[in-house]
């Protein structure tokens, strides 16, 4: 298919327009012991994550559903985050059956992207997600099955990082101060690499968390 016709990708409730992707994307997890390694395919600005102990909630993010947080199926939605501080952005989907995925950035957003911010939100400045370019490029949000009762949840990293390899949920969470508590403790025990220094450093995340319902 021709990049610049639009494909379909699916994801457990939000389903992608997306141009189709020219190369691939390194994605962070966290390890017990060792570094991880990026490939020579990957792009240079996603950073490996490795575990360790530390938390912080600082930025003050707040995360808006956008028209609302009652939703149809088939509807188009976006997501406005505004912060305090200055963050790198993620997007947490936690659907009606208990699955946890990453809706943004995503590997596909990223190879079409020309420039290695275009998760950054700036202190004060409301963040909409699709972004404008992406939209030019045929990127959006369109809901998909299952319907019922979810959480999204927005995560802002202080340090660079555009994807994470989420953990499996050892069951469904029930409320979104649960998800909360979960992501929140298990980004406390991740740490990123330093571009400067080669170093595994500490990292301040902060979060919100809303819930929708899905008709």
């Amino acid at each position: 298919m021709p990049s610049s016709q639009p494909i379909r990708q699916e994801r457990p409730w939000l389903a992608f327009l997306l141009l189709l992707a020219g190369s691939g994307a390194a994605s962070a997890a966290p390890l017990p012991s060792a570094s991880l390694h990026v490939g020579t395919t990957y792009a240079p600005w996603l950073w490996p994550v490795q575990a360790t102990r530390r938390q912080a909630n600082t930025a003050s993010v707040s995360l808006q559903i956008l028209p609302g947080q009652t939703v149809n199926l088939g509807g188009k939605v976006s997501f406005g985050v505004t912060a305090r501080k200055p963050g790198y952005l993620i997007l947490v989907d936690v659907d009606a059956e208990g699955r946890m995925s990453q809706i943004f950035p995503t590997p596909e957003l990223l190879a079409q992207s020309d420039g290695r911010d275009i998760n950054l939100v700036k202190p004060g400045v409301e963040f909409v997600v699709p972004t404008p370019a992406a939209r030019q490029r045929g990127f959006e949000y369109a809901v998909s099955p299952p319907t019922g009762s979810a959480v999204m949840i927005a995560i802002l990293s202080e340090r660079r990082v555009q994807l994470l390899d989420l953990p499996d949920l050892p069951r469904k969470l029930q409320d979104q101060a649960e998800a909360l508590s979960y992501l929140s403790a298990w980004t406390s025990e991740l740490r990123v690499l330093d571009n400067g220094s080669g170093k595994l450093v500490t990292n301040n995340w902060s979060f919100d968390v809303k819930s929708y319902t899905i008709k």
